[in-house]
């Protein structure tokens, strides 16, 4: 690996559009800031195989565009490999791109990687990991930054015993390997810094999720004719919108000129039983309104021509978590009213500035969202937020702290 080859950098992630997950543009955003940089990027990743995801077009213009070669990997063609992809258990252990591992490895061992500045891998798909490490066995010089977006052998949401122990098994391996270590939380660097003290500090970094305004519609914001508040993203498990069902009936009884004004949109999947609650079933007709999944465009589009958009965390102790979802709500410019226990996106509201309270503070949310209500009603174009914090997570600004990591190695 040349520390003077030109401003060429390697993507490695399973995750790339048009694979449907929301990594794909997560990772495509902070490269093509780079790209904008005067990097040349090349990628490697998953052609999209797997029954369990979807793929999403919207993105490969913008992939054309910014990035150079796409190597895209398909899984083995073996009768055995046909069936391991279709069998749940198997197929998602120790996560849905393990059985690429050998793929990627003869990719990238035939490769000239000399002509890479650095390579970088993206997780959550962590089973891309031991592929770097076996590589740098054979590339001691190659200059590896590992980026995790999710925490990886202590992640306290992974319930799987067999995942558990193969993560612990190999996460020693890549801090050992890795020259650099990007988390997208502080939280989640320091989780992987006690499982391995002394070992992570002094070579890891926190790198926000960005948002990109090209990405945005570039047009006049859509009136809405109710005050139309948009969730958008997966709901499940203890990522409840109750405590919003709960503060909605608290704000009409206080507030009841209120009622048949606002609505609420939930864009994406959500169990039919969240929907149907005594909290829900109370509230006006039409409050809430269930939308199914849509492309990352049209979900940013959602987004740009919202009133107000709800963060909703679960109700945990602590979450280690910054989803990408809150970056491009910051890069909508559209006011946020976040519900989110202490941790990373509480951390990131406060700092934005915005109304937000706790999943278990309903009396907190039902005031936080009669003051949004209040401001996009009364107050056009006042600020809503710290616009300079709001800044630091767009593309340009993130991708700076990427090429300094990367010149600094």
């Amino acid at each position: 690996m040349n520390a003077y080859a030109p401003k060429r950098l390697l993507v490695v992630s399973y995750a790339f559009p048009p694979m449907q997950t929301q990594m794909s543009p997560t990772v495509a955003k902070p490269m093509a800031g780079l790209a904008a940089l005067g990097w040349k990027i090349d990628v490697v990743c998953a052609n999209p195989f797997s029954g369990y995801l979807g793929r999403d077009d919207s993105l490969l213009p913008y992939v054309k565009t910014h990035f150079g070669q796409v190597f895209r990997l398909q899984p083995p063609n073996s009768l055995f490999e046909k069936i391991r992809v279709r069998l749940p258990v198997i197929a998602t252990t120790p996560d849905l791109m393990a059985i690429l591992q050998g793929a990627a490895y003869r990719l990238l061992m035939s490769l000239d990687l000399d002509q890479y500045r650095s390579v970088i891998t993206w997780s959550p798909f962590h089973s891309i990991n031991p592929v770097l490490v076996k590589v740098k066995e054979r590339h001691p010089n190659l200059r590896w930054i590992a980026q995790f977006s999710d925490p990886w052998a202590a992640n306290p949401l992974e319930q799987n015993r067999v995942i558990k122990l193969w993560s612990r098994w190999n996460e020693p391996k890549m801090v050992s390997a890795a020259d650099f270590i990007v988390h997208s939380s502080k939280f989640s660097l320091d989780l992987m810094e006690r499982s391995h003290p002394g070992q992570v500090n002094h070579k890891s970094a926190v790198i926000a999720h960005p948002f990109d305004e090209e990405l945005f519609p570039q047009r006049p914001r859509v009136r809405n004719n109710q005050i139309t508040m948009r969730y958008v993203g997966v709901l499940f498990g203890r990522r409840s919108p109750e405590p919003l069902f709960l503060a909605l009936n608290t704000l009409f009884d206080r507030r009841p000129e209120l009622k048949g004004g606002l609505c609420v949109e939930i864009v994406g999947e959500v169990p039919k039983s969240m929907l149907e609650t005594s909290a829900a079933a109370s509230l006006p007709n039409g409050t809430i309104r269930h939308v199914p999944s849509v492309s990352y465009l049209k979900s940013l589009e959602n987004m740009y021509d919202s009133d107000i958009l709800l963060l909703i965390e679960a109700d945990v102790r602590e979450n280690l978590f910054v989803p990408s979802k809150l970056s491009d709500y910051i890069g909508s410019g559209t006011p946020i009213v976040g519900i989110a226990p202490a941790g990373g996106s509480w951390d990131v509201l406060e700092k934005l500035d915005c109304w937000r309270a706790r999943p278990g503070d309903i009396a907190g949310i039902s005031h936080a969202i009669g003051a949004a209500v209040d401001h996009v009603s009364n107050r056009h174009g006042d600020p809503w937020c710290n616009e300079t914090f709001r800044m630091t997570y767009s593309r340009d600004a993130i991708a700076e702290q990427f090429a300094n990591v990367i010149e600094r190695m």
